[in-house]
This record gives C-alpha cells, structure tokens and sequence, in this order.
C-alpha cells in the first residue's frame, strides 16, 4: 500500500515540474519583450530630449551672436553623439531679425522593417546681438563692452575701487565649462587681494564656501535687493554671517577660487531672489 501511495506522489512531483518548466519557457520571452519594449519607450524620450536641446541650444547661440554656423555648431555639440538615434537634420536660419532652428531625429522602431520614427522639433527667437571680437552679450538692457566702468548714478557703490570689467551680464561661453549660459553677474578683474568693499549697508546672511562661486559672502539690503561676491579665499574674507557691515567697508580682497580662470571678482545684484544687469544700480560716487 505504501508504494502505491509513493508512485502517485512521485508522478505528482514529475507533472509539477514539468508544469513549472512550461511556465519558464512561456513567460521569460515575454519577460524579455517587455523588458526591451520598456527600453525602448526610454531611448525615444531620449531622443526627444537631445533634440529639443539641440534647437533650443542653436536658436539661444544664433539670436545673441547673430551666427548660424555657431548656433548650428552649439545645436549639434548639445544633442551630442548617440548610437540608439540619428539627429538626420539641423537647420539654423536667421532672417528678418529672427533665428530659427529646426531638427529632425530618427529613432529605429523595435522589431519593425518599416523606416524609423521621426521626431521633429523647431524654436526661434530673435535676434538681439550680432557679436564681435571683445563683446559679451548683454541682458535686457543695451549692450555693453568689456572695460574700464565709465560711471553711473545707481544706489549702490562700487565694490572695487579700480573696476575693470572683463564680462558683463548675459549670454555668454563659460570660460570653464565652454557651455552656452547667463552670466548672472558682472566680472571685476584685478590683482590678488584687492579690496572688495560693501556696496551698500546691510546685513551678511552668508558667508562660506559655494561651489563653483568658491568663497561666497550674500549681503542683504532689506527690501528683497541683495548683493553677491564671489571667487574669495576663505583666508581673504573679512565678514562671517550675521554681521552688519556699511557703505564702502571692506569685507574681502579679491580671489580666484571656484570656476574661475584668473583673479576677480564676480559680483551680482539680486532682486527677490533673482538675478539681474548690477550695472542700472552701480554709481561711482
């Protein structure tokens, strides 16, 4: 009796297995199609992406310098190599006062003979400097060049006493990363240790190191205006947090820590939070 029972447990065992084996063999391709059919729906975003970066990065390069090469060349550094996807096309047109870009992607479809997908992209803007050597682009206000400051009648004093300006405020090619961006303030150059003074009275709310802005010191106003000063040395910086400083105190000497080629002072004007051109708000008296 008991070997009767062992044989009907033993084949119960055996179809068990098999069912487990069929089981396996049916869902791991399914597994693996869905797997791939994800992959794929990640590799099309993607490329959505890359090419709206590429036309957003042309456009923003051909409307501040007024050059279709460099904004097709920008265009085509930002969407960047890829061997999922084909940026097929990049058009960059200036006319009339107005750049517009266009791009094309193709992206294989899975498992399909049939020509790839084809996503197209386009954004224009116009066209607000046609740049040359020496120039930075400005912001919302009329351009200016690199140089020496020639005065102004704004609230605030100037933070160096010498002020030479090696780039504005705006659109620029970061000296460090090479990337197209705002330069959200105004460079100050001069030799290690210059004074750096406090443009207005107000409050320290910080002073420490910031990343790329290296030793960083924020002063406020009151009324939401602050001013920032970048690129110290902690040893340079003569202010620590919660301090109260005046018009014309010197609060650090100038340095080249963080994302910074050589001795200055980066130094900007924030209203409520954002930046905006310090120039309108420096006076030189």
């Amino acid at each position: 009796m008991l070997s009767f029972f062992q044989r009907i447990a033993e084949k119960s065992r055996s179809h068990r297995k098999g069912a487990s084996t069929t089981e396996f063999l049916v869902l791991t391709p399914l597994f693996i199609l869905c797997a791939l059919i994800i992959w794929r729906f990640i590799i099309t975003g993607m490329a959505v992406m890359d090419t709206h970066a590429a036309v957003r990065d042309a456009v923003k390069v051909a409307s501040t310098t007024a050059d279709q090469d460099q904004g097709k060349k920008q265009g085509k550094k930002s969407f960047g190599e890829k061997s999922q996807y084909k940026l097929e096309e990049l058009k960059v047109v200036i006319k009339d006062g107005v750049a517009e870009a266009y791009a094309s992607t193709k992206i294989p479809v899975l498992f399909m003979e049939s020509a790839p997908f084809e996503y197209e992209a386009s954004s224009e803007a116009p066209v607000v400097h046609a740049g040359g050597p020496g120039m930075d682009i400005g912001g919302s206000g009329p351009l200016m060049l690199a140089g020496p400051f020639s005065g102004g009648n704004g609230q605030l004093g100037l933070p160096v006493a010498s002020p030479n300006i090696t780039s504005p405020y705006g659109w620029r090619r970061h000296p460090v990363t090479g990337v197209w961006k705002v330069h959200t303030g105004v460079d100050f150059a001069d030799g290690l240790g210059t004074p750096i003074f406090a443009s207005e009275e107000g409050i320290v709310t910080r002073s420490g190191p910031s990343n790329g802005y290296g030793w960083l010191v924020v002063i406020d106003h009151g009324g939401g205006l602050q001013t920032w000063y970048a690129h110290m040395y902690s040893n340079q910086v003569l202010v620590k947090t919660g301090d109260r400083v005046t018009r014309g105190q010197q609060i650090a000497g100038i340095g080249s820590n963080g994302w910074s080629t050589g001795p200055h002072l980066h130094f900007e004007v924030r209203i409520g939070g954002q930046h905006t051109d310090p120039m309108p708000f420096l006076s030189s008296k």
